[in-house]
């Protein structure tokens, strides 16, 4: 009996002892569990073979690629795309890496939206320029190409489809930007169209893989809807409703994962006014950083004064060279300007284009070398590169050039043109920053002109 008396004030005593509070989970924190990262996409194999095969280089599959790797069409492309590659990577994208890692800082490391106007497929310059964007935009007059036709052809028939790709490509490699009108020609034909195999050889020559391919249209309020292969294709031309292009989503294979968007557009203001979703889409550019190659100084036009306005309102920071827009436009309140290169006057195809305050500039202003020749200018050391970074790109920008026009009435002509020192002068010391002749300057014309249209 006393047992199980003790037994019973043990069990009560042990169930009545004071304990410590138990705190509610108001005042704890959780422990912290590392959260796994999202698996990263995996990449399809199929484009990324294809781009690597348009590129000129072996396939990771190489049987199912067998028929095209023995065809003797494929082995001559791969041979001169090679020889192509090797001299424009070594004569401007290898310089062209270092300097801007070295020149263009911050904004080298850009990682949000990187736009290129009238660019055509030209991914190896905006890429080299500004390797971490996580969107790039194209635009151009080009027509896209449909990447379900592709799909469908046999490796043989692309083997031997590949002359467009394969001239458009030298023009690129061997000049550094894409003739317009040629393009349209030369890539209008064939089994092998548009854009598409251009951009899949740049991206197999640049190292990415390509996580998938995506035939675009724009939609009311500049939605990007998707075409799926059993919808017809609405007309593809740059002038038509809807906007048709390409989305791409590539990487390198230790590196995050790049959206690329092309779009085939009329980028005047009658295109931008007609177009359903152009002026949306390109409003979610904001902010952005900007690259303007041999672009035809279409931008100095007033018909293409809106998207000027665009350019130069969403990009915090803009890389052009003499043919993107006007040194004029760049007011120094809100832009901080560093020339680059030497500037002269444009090739002869362009000669009304001529900048004369863009050329007092070069002369008045510290100016840094330029290790490489880009754009337009193909005799070495004729090249010249702007870099504008904006002062606080939250700022309204001041009254442009064409506003103060119209609020003061007719402005009065530039002065003359100014001639460039001679040999003679340059020799006998004599400095070239004062003007001496009233005539034009008059230089020999390059080799290689762009079509009228060209990018």
């Amino acid at each position: 009996m006393k047992r199980v008396f003790w037994s019973i004030f043990f069990i009560w005593g042990c169930q009545s002892t004071p304990q410590s509070p138990i705190k509610s989970s108001t005042d704890t924190l959780a422990p912290t569990v590392s959260q796994p990262s999202p698996p990263k996409p995996v990449y399809n194999p199929y484009w990324t073979d294809l781009a690597r095969l348009l590129a000129g280089l072996r396939p990771r599959d190489t049987v199912f690629w067998a028929a095209a790797l023995r065809d003797t069409a494929w082995q001559s492309y791969a041979r001169r795309l090679d020889y192509l590659w090797t001299i424009r990577k070594k004569a401007l994208y290898d310089s062209l890496r270092v300097w801007a890692a070295r020149e263009l800082q911050p904004y080298h490391e850009w990682k949000g939206s990187v736009f290129y106007p009238f660019s055509g497929a030209d991914w190896p310059t905006i890429f080299y320029v500004y390797p971490q964007g996580s969107r790039y935009v194209f635009f151009g007059l080009e027509q896209e190409g449909d990447p379900h036709v592709l799909r469908l052809l046999a490796p043989e028939e692309i083997a031997r489809g590949l002359q467009g790709t394969y001239s458009t490509l030298e023009d690129l490699l061997r000049l550094s930007f894409f003739k317009t009108k040629d393009m349209q020609v030369k890539l209008a034909h064939g089994k092998v169209r548009g854009l598409l195999p251009v951009f899949l050889a740049l991206f197999g020559r640049t190292g990415h893989l390509v996580y998938s391919v995506e035939h675009i249209v724009l939609r009311e309020g500049g939605k990007v809807d998707t075409l799926s292969g059993g919808k017809s294709k609405p007309a593809q031309s740059a002038w038509d409703n809807p906007i048709t292009g390409l989305r791409f989503v590539v990487g390198l294979p230790d590196g995050p994962t790049q959206e690329v968007i092309y779009l085939s557009l009329n980028a005047a203001n009658a295109g931008l006014e007609k177009q359903i979703g152009s002026r949306d889409f390109l409003g979610t550019l904001r902010p952005c950083v900007t690259l303007i190659k041999s672009a035809s100084y279409l931008l100095f036009g007033a018909d293409f004064s809106e998207m000027r306005r665009l350019i130069l309102t969403q990009s915090v920071a803009i890389l052009e060279e003499d043919s993107g827009i006007p040194y004029k436009y760049f007011d120094s309140t809100a832009w901080r300007v560093q020339l680059f290169g030497v500037y002269h006057q444009p090739i002869l195809l362009f000669r009304s284009k001529y900048q004369q305050d863009l050329w007092q500039a070069y002369r008045t202003y510290p100016v840094k070398r330029l290790p490489f020749t880009i754009g337009y200018h193909t005799v070495p050391g004729q090249s010249n590169l702007i870099w504008a970074v904006r002062r606080d790109p939250q700022a309204a920008l001041p009254p442009l050039p064409e506003e103060l026009e119209a609020s003061q009435g007719k402005v009065s002509p530039l002065p003359p043109q100014t001639v460039l020192p001679t040999l003679k002068d340059t020799l006998l010391g004599r400095s070239d920053s004062a003007p001496r002749d009233t005539k034009a300057p008059v230089l020999p014309s390059p080799t290689e002109v762009p079509s009228g249209d060209s990018e």
